[in-house]
């Protein structure tokens, strides 16, 4: 949320289980296939560095106790990262870019495992991945899917 704050919510009861806060803005989120972890990218501003975190899920109780610091954090170069997705493992992240860029990042580690620099000519506004994530799909603003 732009309230710099990602928040764990139970869809039967729509009770909010866990909040997380940043020094910014909280611009896209997405779980692992396997539910085990939660990415999220947040702004660039106030002298923060743009940053991709990954988090563990503690799914024992009720949810309400999960961890504060991320298993991982890693700033993107080039170009600010988006939207992001899990592939088919929680092991990589798929982002896309202001620059139109995609890219594959290792999730634990934060390499950018390869790219294309070259995906789209203006930001990419979606990525969706298919029911098995061996394939996804990204939008861009410039007027293309692909």
């Amino acid at each position: 949320s732009a309230d710099n704050t990602m928040r764990l919510w139970d869809v039967r009861t729509g009770k909010c289980l866990y909040t997380w806060e940043f020094p910014t803005a909280i611009k896209r989120v997405a779980f692992s296939d396997d539910d085990k972890f939660i990415a999220c990218i947040t702004e660039q501003r106030m002298g923060h560095q743009g940053a991709i975190r990954v988090f563990p899920i503690n799914r024992s109780g009720n949810a309400t106790d999960q961890p504060t610091e991320p298993s991982s954090i890693f700033h993107p170069i080039e170009s600010k990262a988006t939207v992001l997705a899990f592939s088919n493992t929680s092991d990589f992240l798929v982002t896309g870019h202001e620059s139109g860029k995609v890219a594959l990042f290792n999730a634990k580690t934060g390499e950018e495992v390869t790219s294309n620099k070259r995906a789209h000519r203006e930001v990419v506004t979606d990525i969706q991945m298919s029911q098995d994530r061996s394939y996804f799909i990204t939008s861009s603003k410039d007027k293309t899917a692909k």
